[in-house]
């Protein structure tokens, strides 16, 4: 599974026609690195891969187990999640590539 996943990687349409990093970019690659148990590495890659995947964890347990303050947990961790990708994004286009 991970080799098809290597071998088929969808292009990033914002990066193509903008020529720039979209927030998602790495995500890919960062889930790949993250199969193949490679911690540092998939967190290098996007920093809001494994935080994404909490979230999303955590939004399946609260729709069907519907725990009291659940609710607050999986906005919580929405919000970090969108903090990390919105700070690396401003990272990697602004201060890496010379924008400011």
């Amino acid at each position: 599974m991970i080799h098809w996943l290597e071998n088929n990687l969808l292009t990033c349409y914002f990066k193509a026609y903008l020529g720039i990093n979209c927030p998602g970019c790495g995500m890919q690659r960062s889930l790949i690195a993250l199969l193949k148990g490679e911690v540092l590495e998939s967190l290098h890659l996007h920093a809001a891969l494994i935080p994404s995947l909490i979230t999303l964890t955590l939004l399946v347990f609260q729709l069907i187990l519907k725990y009291p303050n659940g609710a607050k947990w999986v906005m919580w961790s929405f919000i970090i999640t969108v903090s990390i990708t919105f700070i690396q994004f401003i990272i990697r286009n602004i201060i890496l590539f010379g924008y400011l």
